[in-house]
């Protein structure tokens, strides 16, 4: 007898091979998140430089502004010496910008400064207040043509500088503390070892 029996006909191989939308989907997804990863230290790097050259302009702008506004005493150059220990001042050195010195009294660190006034005569004090002396922040920074008291905040002209004795001023070193030539002021050695105790606490904050 003839076999009747159907033949069945070979499964089509492309209905097995559909791409499962789904599958696609979690791809991409993957492949979103791997770039985000790679990418955002990148990023994250670039913002950081942006933001350290920010905080660098604005610091230079900040010593910028305190430089144009005046002299700090915290700029002071360690004074310079004779054979005698004295402290010896070059008046080509000075001007009307405040220079500020450091004198080692015996391991009593002192301040002085020495100024252009007015008139055009060099102006030289002790760097602390007469009446605010004992305290770590007696000490004086220029402010355009005066200088402040850092612990009282009174200002005082600079032509007020090395003539007043007496009340919150500068201590004065007048012309019968310092001897003055047409070249240097030469301060003694023992007019500032007299006047150490002055500086006990200065800038010991």
């Amino acid at each position: 007898m003839a076999n009747n029996k159907p033949i069945k006909k070979p499964a089509n191989k492309k209905s097995n091979q559909k791409v499962n939308p789904l599958m696609i989907g979690a791809v991409a997804v993957a492949a979103i998140a791997i770039s985000l990863v790679v990418l955002a230290p990148n990023k994250k790097a670039a913002n950081t430089d942006k933001d350290t050259s920010s905080i660098a302009e604005n610091a230079s702008d900040e010593i910028t502004a305190v430089s144009d506004t005046g002299t700090s005493g915290s700029s002071a150059k360690e004074a310079v010496l004779n054979e005698e220990g004295d402290v010896v001042i070059n008046l080509s050195d000075i001007t009307d910008k405040a220079s500020f010195y450091e004198y080692d009294a015996n391991g009593t660190t002192m301040g002085l400064f020495a100024v252009k006034a007015s008139d055009g005569t060099i102006r030289t004090a002790l760097n602390t207040c007469q009446v605010c002396n004992g305290s770590p922040y007696a000490f004086f920074e220029q402010q355009g043509d005066s200088v402040q008291c850092q612990n009282c905040g009174n200002q005082f002209s600079l032509d007020m500088i090395g003539q007043e004795r007496g009340g919150c001023n500068p201590v004065p070193i007048t012309d019968t503390d310092a001897t003055t030539t047409d070249t240097q002021i030469v301060i003694p050695a023992k007019f500032l070892q007299d006047n150490a105790e002055r500086f006990t606490n200065w800038k010991k904050f």
